[in-house]
């Protein structure tokens, strides 16, 4: 019997449901059949207003061409506020699409005509819809200047009605840059103005659900729980705004979960849910499962949480799979088609009007052609001097700016051959010295001797080296690159640093290929003995020092490798950048600190480029990489 019964109020709502849907469509059916493109008088404004309306939260696309086509009569008819009406719908229309550029401009048109007919009230409104479309675009000063019109709008009309709706969006604004505290301030002033209007049914139970929402994103559970509860109170006193109940019953639930109170968060989950399947919402369905498997998620219940996801996947999915999507598409599909029908038809009009006149358009397009030739040939002939005088600045400014750069690396390498000439000079002095003291043995002298020779054999290579490279520079003359064997290169640099080696037992082991390319030897020189001779002075004795390279389709590796003290990621950003300081060696070795500058600014002219990977502690590898060099 009780089946019987529900199939019967069933039946009874299914007939009424389509009777409504019916009546609808014999309505818009009936607005269809008394549209005229070709009249144009208030009652086809008023029959595409209509259309417009119908369509605004079924196909926004239509809605704007029967927005677009109701300013098109109402500019025909010289019906200013109709005008300003339609460019406001129309700014909010490309809002929802999020079409900011068109939304604005349409918008400020409105705002022009609103203002030339001094309606004041229509104007609010409008400020304070771009106001809000700047918040939603995160272009917060621009939307405080249109708040702060806004207000005088206000202070002038005395409008609480538009007072109300200024501090609602002002809060939101607040809201939307987390100042929570003004945010609150505006919303609950928002609420007070609500009651002076006596609006309890929508106002202020949404402005408490707000304030509700405010408190949740800082962290007050307790508040927020209060003012959402207080909002849900008055929808069931009230009892005509059910379709508010099921979304705050799920904000309800998340707090009571978000508070670990799950007996209470699944109660208000599973209402709302019921109110959800009740309306059909079955976004607000979903939602509730995701927040369930949050919920369970918090609860370590795993198998409950997979549960719940599950459901919101295959409800989702099958969403987006529905018959009612695939409708969608096809309504769409049909009215593009319809569009592009009347395009053809109106381009075929334009054909035949065209060639009416053809005579016409022909004398004034050779007339334009030869009006446009010139006045192109004085634009190219204008744009290339101006193109000549660009390309001169550029190459003046290159000019000036290797000039300055040139200057800089001549006052640093002068500063390395000062510097690095006293050492040769003092280690001189001190055998001189110490040659004429009877105490120290022969053996001992010829030892000092072969070591202050050698320091001022390798110093006086260096200085010849660095001089040659800064007469390339200073000359900007190309360094030749020629075929050279790199292991032949290596192994005479590791000779000349050898001595070094030995005074801290340092093995340099070599595991250079017989590889024979382009470049420059003197040059590759200079940029091994600075690499080298750093691995010795930051490597401890008795440690090794591996020279290696690497050849494939990318190119040419060199590497120098070190197990010293390593480098930061600031100490190899700072040598990348040539701002390095000299840092003494792990024997307290001094250095002038432009070594490796001069290592970047060499390999340079030999088409290379240096790479470091380093840990501080482990040691380093000074990589020198030529990019897809070929074997010679």
């Amino acid at each position: 019997m009780k089946l019987i019964k529900k199939l019967v109020v069933f039946l009874a709502l299914a007939l009424y449901l389509n009777c409504v849907c019916a009546q609808e469509n014999q309505a818009i059916d009936s607005l269809f059949k008394l549209l005229n493109d070709e009249q144009i008088d208030s009652n086809q404004l008023s029959i595409n207003q209509a259309i417009a309306d119908y369509y605004i939260n079924l196909n926004l696309n239509k809605a704007i061409d029967y927005y677009e086509r109701s300013k098109y009569l109402a500019e025909k008819l010289n019906n200013k506020s109709q005008i300003a009406s339609s460019y406001y719908i129309l700014g909010s229309c490309f809002l929802t699409k999020g079409n900011f550029d068109l939304s604005l401009e349409n918008y400020l048109k409105a705002v022009r005509l609103y203002e030339e007919l001094n309606f004041k009230r229509r104007l609010t409104k409008t400020y304070i819809d771009i106001a809000y479309l700047y918040t939603e675009y995160s272009y917060y000063t621009k939307a405080h200047e249109y708040f702060e019109k806004t207000k005088l709008l206000i202070d002038q009309t005395q409008d609480t009605f538009e007072l109300n709706y200024y501090f609602q969006e002002k809060g939101n604004f607040y809201y939307r840059q987390a100042k929570y505290d003004s945010a609150i301030i505006c919303i609950k002033e928002s609420n007070r103005l609500a009651a002076l209007l006596n609006n309890d049914n929508y106002s202020i139970p949404n402005s408490l659900s707000n304030i509700g929402l405010v408190y949740k994103k800082m962290g007050k559970l307790d508040e927020a729980h209060h003012y959402i509860d207080s909002a849900l109170n008055l929808l069931k006193i009230s009892g005509d705004l059910d379709f508010l109940l099921a979304g705050i019953y799920n904000n309800l639930a998340c707090i009571y979960s978000a508070k670990h109170q799950f007996d209470s968060a699944n109660l208000y989950f599973q209402k709302s849910i019921s109110q959800s399947r009740d309306k059909h919402d079955v976004l607000l369905e979903i939602e509730n499962y995701r927040n369930l498997a949050e919920m369970y998620g918090l609860k370590k219940e795993y198998g409950l949480q997979i549960q719940y996801l599950t459901k919101y996947y295959n409800i989702k999915d099958s969403l987006f799979n529905s018959d009612k999507q695939n409708q969608l598409n096809q309504l769409e599909t049909d009215y593009q088609l319809e569009k592009k029908d009347k395009l053809i038809t109106k381009k075929n009009l334009e054909v035949i009007k065209q060639k009416n006149n053809r005579n016409l358009s022909l004398l004034f397009s050779g007339f334009a052609l030869i009006l446009l030739s010139g006045l192109f040939y004085y634009y190219r002939k204008i744009q290339k001097k101006n193109q000549d005088l660009e390309i001169k600045n550029t190459l003046i400014e290159n000019q000036k700016t290797e000039l300055q750069q040139l200057n800089h690396i001549k006052d640093r390498l002068f500063g390395i051959i000062s510097h690095d000439l006293r050492n040769p000079l003092i280690t001189l002095r001190s055998y001189l010295m110490l040659s004429d003291n009877e105490s120290i043995s022969a053996d001992k002298k010829i030892l000092f001797k072969n070591q202050t020779m050698e320091a001022v054999n390798q110093t006086g290579d260096l200085l010849d080296n660095l001089l040659t490279w800064a007469n390339l520079q200073l000359k900007n003359v190309e360094t030749p690159l020629v075929p050279i064997a790199l292991d032949e290169c290596v192994s005479d640099v590791v000779n000349i640093l050898s001595v070094q080696a030995k005074q801290k037992e340092i093995e340099i082991i070599q595991r250079i290929q017989a590889i024979v390319f382009p470049s420059n030897s003197d040059v590759l020189s200079i940029v091994l003995r600075n690499l080298i001779t750093n691995a010795i002075k930051f490597s401890k004795e008795k440690q090794a020092i591996i020279l290696e390279s690497n050849q494939n389709e990318q190119g040419i590796q060199l590497i120098v490798q070190d197990f010293g003290q390593g480098l930061s990621s600031d100490q190899i950003q700072a040598i990348l950048s040539s701002t390095n300081d000299s840092t003494l060696g792990t024997k307290g070795e001094k250095g002038s600190g432009l070594g490796l500058f001069l290592v970047m600014q060499m390999l340079k002219k030999i088409n290379a480029q240096l790479l470091i990977e380093s840990q501080l502690g482990i040691g380093s590898k000074f990589i020198v990489f030529w990019k897809e060099t070929q074997d010679v």
